[in-house]
Parts: structure tokens; sequence; C-alpha cells
């Protein structure tokens, strides 16, 4: 058996650890040249900030799970206790003052000069489905922390409470900006900035959506959301007494926000669907989340032998309800039906959904006597989500008296539309547009140290570990990009939402926005949703753009 040498080894990792240094002190050097003059943040600090922070911190929360082999934070789980403590941990060491409140959400907060004046609020929630991907939600908070940061160190450049030298040592070491700006935090905007990172939006636990922007907005006590039960039987009020919170109405009052206390909302989210994959775009501001319309048909037949009633004398349910079906898809626009209504076939943004079907006895040799299924509708406007929703039930009733069989059709639900602020949509498009070149520097910065980065190792022997390897390079701030994966620079489309988001709740107090960010395949609820990190540094980037004109 042939001996290992373990010296050679060694000789090569340390061989390693000092290119590498020396790559990072390169770096360091021109930090130091490109902020010998007064202006922006020099690149390299962005790329810190606003790359390669979220792109460690989205990995970091993905493992902070209930579950083995999966992701599952279920709210005020061990996890979820968990991920709202480095979230809070992010948030400080940002410059900003933290708590949690009545219901676990975690706020972040520069109070501004004028600590009185309405609030901008940025947000998302850090709760998951079961098995779920890491970013739809995390990202969010994760992205508007990057993004206050870079602003935060921007004004506090510009106003010379730190200086250029304290700025790069400060991301350099991923200080507690708090400890470098002391007293003098509430001075570097113009008005309250706050970050919420909503305990619960999945509504996994208590089968209830957007607990934590509900409590926010002063719905939740209403709603009689405190006795909901999960499926121990514990209520919410019940948990949150648990875990050493008042779940007392008094208490949540105190939790609310009054409309005259924030001045807009604007959220960062993963899209959750194809269209700005589909377009080639990294960013797309919303316009509006659809409202929703979610009936339960019921159609009663006659039960009886698959092989002894003929065909023309069946009552058949489950026939009934299948010709339903087909007709709701044709009737939105699917399928590729082309007699839908003329006002329908404009609106792209009307869906219909049969999600959900229960045959009865749903035996292969017995005709079904009773079929039940769901109808989810969604739509920006209202008029055409309404109309559907009638013409939907009134095409169930004829089918079923065509057919000799009975039914009822039950509203289960309705929510209107809530429009984003127009306001917000042109600030957010213009931040997109402003942001191209910011990200496309970011980014050629990264392809580029990472290169130098290959090179230099490249002439190290093949033995030394990729893992070490991988881990040294962490210190010489290179990033990887993927080139199939690359933001694309262009005009941001403008989407609606088909999907309920904080910003909805959010909608009833203050005027919102939304940012959506392309995500792989448009698949989310999933361990195989993917946001690039190009793509995640382009929203941040937008959005320092945005904060900026706001708060500066």
């Amino acid at each position: 058996m042939a001996k290992v040498s373990t010296s050679g080894s060694l000789q090569r990792l340390w061989l390693v650890i000092l290119l590498v240094k020396g790559i990072a002190i390169n770096y360091g050097e021109s930090a130091q040249a490109e902020t010998s003059e007064e202006g922006p943040l020099p690149i390299q600090l962005l790329q810190e900030v606003l790359y390669r922070e979220p792109a460690e911190r989205i990995q970091v929360l993905g493992k902070i799970s209930d579950a083995e082999g999966s992701l599952y934070r279920r709210f005020f789980s061990p996890a979820h206790i968990r991920a709202a403590s480095t979230i809070r941990k992010w948030m400080k060491e940002a410059g900003m003052r933290t708590w949690q409140d009545g219901v676990g959400n975690v706020h972040g907060r520069i109070d501004g000069r004028n600590r009185d004046a309405p609030a901008l609020l940025c947000g998302s929630h850090y709760d998951t489905v079961m098995d779920a991907g890491k970013y739809d939600g995390a990202m969010g908070i994760i992205v508007a922390i990057a993004s206050v940061k870079a602003t935060i160190l921007q004004a506090a450049e510009a106003m010379r409470i730190m200086t250029p030298e304290e700025v790069r040592a400060a991301v350099r070491e991923s200080a507690d900006l708090g400890l470098w700006l002391g007293a003098k935090a509430h001075k570097l905007f113009s008005m309250p900035m706050e970050i919420i990172a909503f305990s619960d939006e999945e509504g996994v636990r208590f089968q209830t959506t957007f607990l934590g922007s509900r409590a926010v907005t002063g719905q939740l006590v209403p709603l009689g959301m405190l006795d909901n039960e999960d499926q121990n039987g514990e209520t919410l009020a019940d948990v949150l007494y648990k875990h050493g919170f008042q779940g007392s109405e008094e208490a949540l009052a105190r939790t609310a926000y009054l409309p005259e206390q924030v001045r807009q909302y604007v959220e960062v989210h993963m899209e959750q669907g194809p269209v700005l994959e589909k377009r080639g775009y990294a960013l797309g501001p919303v316009a509006a989340i659809a409202g929703q319309t979610r009936l339960a048909a019921s159609i009663i037949g006659t039960q009886g032998h698959a092989g002894t009633v003929p065909m023309k004398l069946r009552q058949d349910a489950a026939a009934a309800a299948a010709e339903a079906i087909v007709w709701i898809e044709r009737h939105c626009g699917g399928g590729g039906s082309e007699d839908s209504p003329a006002a329908i076939v404009k609106d792209e943004s009307l869906v219909c959904t049969t999600g959900s079907m229960a045959l009865w006895p749903g035996a292969s040799n017995v005709i079904a006597g009773a079929a039940n299924f769901s109808v989810d509708i969604r739509c920006r406007s209202d008029e055409v989500r309404k109309a559907t929703a009638a013409q939907v039930i009134a095409q169930i009733e004829d089918i079923c008296a065509r057919r000799h069989v009975n039914c009822s059709v039950e509203v289960k639900h309705e929510a209107p539309a809530a429009a984003c602020h127009p306001e917000i949509i042109a600030g957010l498009i213009n931040a997109c547009r402003e942001s191209e070149e910011l990200t496309a520097s970011i980014l050629e910065r990264t392809e580029k140290c990472q290169a130098e980065c290959d090179s230099e190792l490249s002439k190290v022997s093949n033995s030394t570990p990729q893992d070490v390897a991988g881990q040294l390079l962490d210190h010489a701030n290179c990033g990887g990009t993927s080139k199939s994966d690359r933001w694309e620079p262009g005009k941001a489309p403008v989407l609606v939402s088909g999907a309920g988001h904080d910003a909805l709740p959010m909608a009833e107090i203050t005027k919102m926005g939304l940012l959506f960010v392309r995500d792989r395949g448009g698949i989310s609820h999933s361990p195989l949703e993917y946001v690039a990190d190009e793509d995640m540094a382009a929203a941040a980037a937008a959005l320092y753009v945005y904060l900026q004109k706001e708060l500066l």
C-alpha cells in the first residue's frame, strides 16, 4: 500500500490560504482606492450587502426546520422560534431597534428624524408550509434587511455619522451597526422605516391565513382568530400564553397599527408563477392582488350498478360534475376554447380551478350517486370575477336540470381584489430601471472575483479538498453566478398576483406595493422552488434605490 504524504497536503492547503488571502487583500486595497472620494457606496460594499448577504442568509434560514430532510416551520414551533431569533439578530446587526409583538411578528425599526411621522413598512413572512421551499416569504424579509442596511450605510456616510473607513470596517466585520451609530441612528432617515417579519401567513397551524399581518392591521380579534384551535385542541390564545405572550384582546390591540401610523407598505416576494421567467425578466412590479371566490358544488344523482343501467337512463352525478368542470375551464379561457365572452377573454388575470373533487361511493363498478367539487375563481377585476361566479352557478344548475340530477352551489369565500397604489407601482418600475446598472456592476464584479479566484486555485493541485477550498474562498468575498439564471436588464413588466400575500391585509390600513422576483419554473410550496442569487440581488438593488428616494 502506498504511503500518503500529509506534509504535501498541508503545504497545498497553506498555499490556498495564502492565495485567497492575497486576493482578499487586493480587493481590500481597491476598496480603499474606490472610497477615497465622497459619493455613493463603493460597488464592492454593495456587492457584499445586496448580493452576498442575501445569498448566504437564505441558506441559513432554509436549514432552520422542524422536519429532518425537509423544510417546515409551523407557528411557534422550535424552528419557528429559532428563525425569529435569527431574523431579529440580522435586523439588529443592520442598525435597527428590534422587538417581537404580541403574536411573534419580528420588528426592526429606524425611528427617523420625525419619529411620530407615518412609517414606511416592508415585510413578508417566516413561517412555511410542510415540505416547503426556502424562498417563499423568507426571501422578502432577507432582501428588505439588505436594502435597508445599504440605505443606512449610505445615509451614515453621507451625513458623516460614519467615516468611509468605518463603513468598510462595519461591512467587512459584519459588525452590529447599532454600536457604530449609537444615539444618532434616528437622524438617518426623514421618517420611520420598519421591517416586519410576519409570524404566520400560511395558516398551517390554525387553518387561517395572514395571522401575523391581521394582528398588525387590527383584524385578528374582530375575526375571532384567538379562539381558533390547532389539531391538538390548543387555541391561538393558549399558544401565545404558553410562549410568554399576552394572548388577550387588550394586548393584541396594542399590536395593531392605526392607518395614520403607516405611510405605505412594500413587499418583495417570489412570483410563484412562470410569467417573469417566460418573459425573461428578473423583476416585475404588481398592479393588483386578485380577488377570490370559492364555491362548493354538490350534485346528487342516483347510485346504480355500472353494468345494468342503460346510459340514457342514468342520473350520473360524476358525469354531471365532469361536464360542469370542462365548461368552467373553457368559459374561463382554458382548454383551447375560443367561445368565451369577450370581456372575460380580454382579462388574462381570470383563472378558474377545480382543485378538489370527491365521488360517492367511489367504486369502479358503481354509478356515482353524489359528487362534490370546489371551484376557485380569481381575477383582478371584481366585476369580472363576480360575473363569472354567477355564470358558473347558473351553468351547473342548467347541466344538472338537463341530466335530471339535483344540485346546490354554496359560496364559501369571497374576497375583493386589492389594487397596488399607482404611486408605488410607478416608484417600483423606476427603481427597477434605475437599479439595472447597479445590478449589472454587482454581478460583473462577482464574476470577475470568481474568475480570479478560479484562476489562482487552478494552479493548486487537484488533491486539495473542494469543500476546504470553497470555505476559504468565502473569505475572499467571492460569489458564484449561474450563467443560465443570470439577471437580464430590461423593462419590468407589471403583473397581477393570483396568490394572496401579507400585502393583502396590509391594504386595509395603508397604500401598498408588491414586487415579484422571478422563480424557476413557477414552482412554489415545494423543495424545488428556486430563486437565483442574481435575481435576489436585483430585487435588493431595486428596493435599495426605491428606499433612497423615499427615506433620504
